[in-house]
């Protein structure tokens, strides 16, 4: 099936149960250990990202740029565990801005680079009161730009050394390796990426990263057409106690 995955949903984190639940799947997990590591390594101590997702809405949403980085972190975990369960999509869409799992996802940044260069690392960082206010208001969360990239397996030709009788011989092995080439240009709007990529890859499903599906206004385009729009979360065999434990809890309230 071809089909894509999409890292959107800025507000996927906006309430405290789904939070709570996101927490507990393991891969999100270890990239939240993973992620706090980094942190207290490069950024300091006194932070958990463990701390700050299972906060309350009123603490949470007080710092914008660790909201975002955090989303970043739980969404990347959730990638690790779609690839592990299912397949490594050859088709991924996200915003190239700000805390950008797409860009992680596809190879084109690290994870150690994602948490140093996230503004949140840089406001708390030590000596971060001497950075002067102009770089903090051109480094702060700009507007998204979303982007397309594909997975293509190339054929490249790689050196290879033999040894026959003593006498050394060099030849040309060829060997696959994996590129992300981009598709068309980036856009701040997701709805005109997604119709691009749909309409040149002839996708047949779009996989929401999550937690949650895409913004009804974003996929509205798509519901006339022969094409499944899905959640990472919702099609995972081992993960339908996520959204039931979280409807219960709603009814309970």
């Amino acid at each position: 099936m071809r089909d894509a995955l999409v890292f959107g949903g800025a507000n996927a984190l906006d309430f405290a149960d789904v939070r709570l639940g996101v927490i507990r799947i393991p891969e999100v997990s270890l990239k939240i250990e993973e992620a706090q590591e980094l942190w207290d390594r490069n950024c300091g101590s006194g932070f958990s990202f463990h701390h700050f997702l299972a906060s309350e809405d009123a603490v949470f949403f007080k710092n914008l740029s660790l909201k975002t980085l955090s989303l970043a972190v739980v969404q990347l975990g959730l990638y690790d565990r779609f690839k592990r369960i299912f397949h490594r999509p050859q088709v991924l869409v996200g915003n190239v801005k700000n805390d950008s799992a797409m860009l992680v996802a596809a190879g084109l940044m690290s994870f150690q680079e994602l948490i140093m260069a996230s503004r949140a690392c840089h406001m708390v960082r030590p000596l971060a009161h001497l950075q002067p206010v102009g770089d903090l208001v051109l480094n702060g969360p700009i507007l998204p730009q979303y982007q397309a990239y594909e997975r293509l397996v190339v054929n490249v030709a790689s050196a290879a050394s033999a040894s026959q009788d003593g006498a050394a011989e060099s030849t040309l092995a060829s060997v696959d390796a994996i590129r992300m080439t981009s598709l068309g240009d980036a856009d701040m709007s997701l709805r005109k990426v997604l119709e691009r990529v749909v309409d040149e890859r002839r996708l047949e499903r779009i996989i929401h990263v999550g937690p949650g599906l895409i913004d009804r206004a974003v996929i509205a385009e798509f519901e006339a057409r022969d094409l499944q729009i899905v959640e990472s979360i919702d099609i995972d065999p081992m993960l339908g106690w996520f959204w039931r434990d979280i409807n219960n809890v709603a009814t309970i309230a």
